[in-house]
């Protein structure tokens, strides 16, 4: 990337107009694509998108004129090909690729084959949302005023759950879901947390990144070790696909842990695109996805992502 893409991303204004909390958000009537890439994530994800298409099927019966929508799985080169035999609502396209190639490039496939569509809705794998969660991240790419759809990046707030399936209750644990228990609502930064040398600093010290920087519309350059990218995270984001496929969709060298939706985010703000916290219904990430990374290997990976983005990809 060229020199202007930090000062851009820096320069920004992320003041958008409407109102993340309001509770009478008129939805825009906007086609929708969920892209869920796979890899060995096991039974989960036939919860995921049973959850998923139920949602969709909600989000399109509040319209008179239902909007098209569908679900992509992009099974990235998993041992066992996933399957399922479950009817959908929404139309399922699964694409399997030959080899393991990264969450970049499997968001990249499910990118293109959403052209025809304004949103992308991605979903990781072992995330499960509630029936109106697909609702909940369409409406704010709206104004304040009018149904129009407007271009946003929406960011999705999650729980966080570590009971393996089928040992979740799923209703209860949705039920229980809270947008407080993102650490981007409250948290205290962790050693595990530090990509370079310099954010050993903030071990320790406490943010609330969401009601500081008001829903981050006040949010300017850097905060602590974070840029506003990095408040959008890979489990649950939705992105306008026009502007996204425009500017190159992500970028498949990041294709280990760490950063992986990151670079197509840096891109969209630069542009001018605004970053909206999702802080109405919490999605729930299951952390006992067997094709998660061990810990120190996630801290390797990320050390390194973390200094390719801050001082190759901003560069």
């Amino acid at each position: 990337m060229t020199a202007s893409l930090r000062s851009a991303l820096f320069r920004h204004d992320n003041r958008y107009a409407v109102d993340p909390l309001a509770e009478d958000i008129n939805s825009p009537r906007i086609s929708v694509s969920c892209v869920v890439p796979y890899f060995n994530t096991g039974s989960l994800t036939q919860t995921t998108l049973r959850l998923l298409d139920e949602s969709l099927a909600a989000f399109a019966a509040i319209h008179q004129d239902p909007p098209a929508t569908q679900i992509i799985l992009i099974d990235d080169g998993s041992r066992e090909p996933f399957w399922t035999d479950r009817s959908f609502t929404s139309p399922l396209q699964i694409i399997r690729l030959a080899e393991n190639r990264g969450r970049a490039v499997a968001r990249n496939i499910g990118l293109i084959e959403s052209a025809a569509f304004d949103v992308a809705l991605f979903l990781d794998s072992d995330v499960l949302v509630s029936r109106n969660h697909v609702q909940r991240m369409c409406e704010l790419m709206t104004s304040s005023s009018t149904t129009d759809f407007t271009r946003a990046i929406v960011a999705g707030l999650f729980s966080t759950r570590t009971a393996a399936l089928p040992d979740v209750n799923v209703p209860a644990v949705l039920d229980a879901a809270q947008v407080s228990h993102d650490w981007r609502w409250s948290c205290r930064y962790q050693p595990t947390w530090v990509g370079t040398p310099s954010d050993w600093l903030y071990v320790g010290l406490p943010f609330r990144l969401v009601e500081d920087t008001s829903f981050f519309k006040d949010w300017e350059g850097m905060l602590g070790p974070w840029c506003l990218a990095n408040m959008v995270l890979g489990g649950c984001f939705a992105v306008p696909v026009r502007e996204s496929l425009s500017i190159g969709g992500f970028d498949v060298s990041f294709s280990s842990y760490g950063f992986t939706e990151t670079t197509l985010i840096a891109k969209l703000i630069a542009e001018g695109v605004p970053v909206i916290p999702q802080c109405k219904t919490a999605a729930v990430h299951v952390e006992t996805n067997p094709a998660h990374y061990a810990q120190a290997d996630r801290s390797k990976y990320f050390e390194v992502a973390h200094r390719k983005f801050f001082q190759e990809f901003l560069a």
